[in-house]
């Protein structure tokens, strides 16, 4: 079987410590920032549904799903914390080329973010992937956090402090797990390119970007 692999664009590049041009990477304005992945809210935030799809859904036209009618879904929680000395600051997308439109979700996406992957226990990838979309902005401050939230999907980034969360409940937040047979196995998240793969940012620390845990696909859910 092929891969099963979300790759989740996020929004957004900035300019660079207010040069006028556009860079083709995301810097931070001082010091760097160290995007992580929250594992234990992923582990525990997963659930599985089923849900129909028509052909013109967005979902469908956007790849999320691997075809039309009745799919079986395993959706989560992404959280990713900046616990670096320096904001992750990626500004407004509009009309800079590393972002995508999103006509039906009617925002702007940057390609590479996140890749989500369905591994057999030894490590196999398993079944289809598809991409999906993200903005990343000042959504949920982190414990002992006490500075105000800066950025929004218009000016996008994530405040030292700060993390963004991607939850089970929005479209595309999930896996098609359509055709997988009950019973154990690992999800993974993927994010900027882990440890050796194209970073669409720079980060102080590239070491801390999988997660990997362990689920259950049951024989049957609703």
């Amino acid at each position: 079987m092929g891969v099963l692999r979300v790759v989740v664009s996020v929004a957004a590049v900035s300019l660079a410590l207010g040069i006028a041009a556009v860079s083709t990477r995301a810097v931070a304005a001082s010091g760097k920032p160290n995007i992580t992945i929250n594992a234990e809210r992923l582990q525990a935030s997963v659930v599985f549904r089923t849900q129909v799809f028509k052909a013109t859904d967005c979902c469908v036209v956007e790849g999320c799903v691997n075809g039309i009618g009745k799919r079986s879904l395993m959706k989560f929680d992404v959280q990713t914390p900046n616990i670096g000395d320096a904001d992750l600051h990626l500004g407004n997308p509009v009309g800079n080329p590393l972002f995508i439109y999103s006509p039906c979700h009617k925002h702007y996406h940057l390609e590479g973010y996140a890749v989500y992957d369905l591994l057999a226990l030894d490590g196999t990838p398993l079944a289809n992937g598809h991409k999906q979309a993200f903005c990343l902005e000042d959504f949920e401050a982190m414990p002992g956090t006490t500075t105000p939230a800066k950025y929004t999907c218009s000016d996008q980034g994530i405040s030292v402090g700060w993390s963004d969360v991607y939850g089970s409940y929005l479209d595309c937040q999930w896996i098609d797990i359509t055709g997988v047979k009950p019973g154990d196995y690992l999800l993974r998240v993927t994010i900027n390119g882990g440890a050796t793969g194209t970073h669409v940012f720079e980060e102080s620390d590239y070491g801390d970007n999988v997660a990997t845990v362990p689920v259950t696909i049951p024989k049957r859910f609703n």
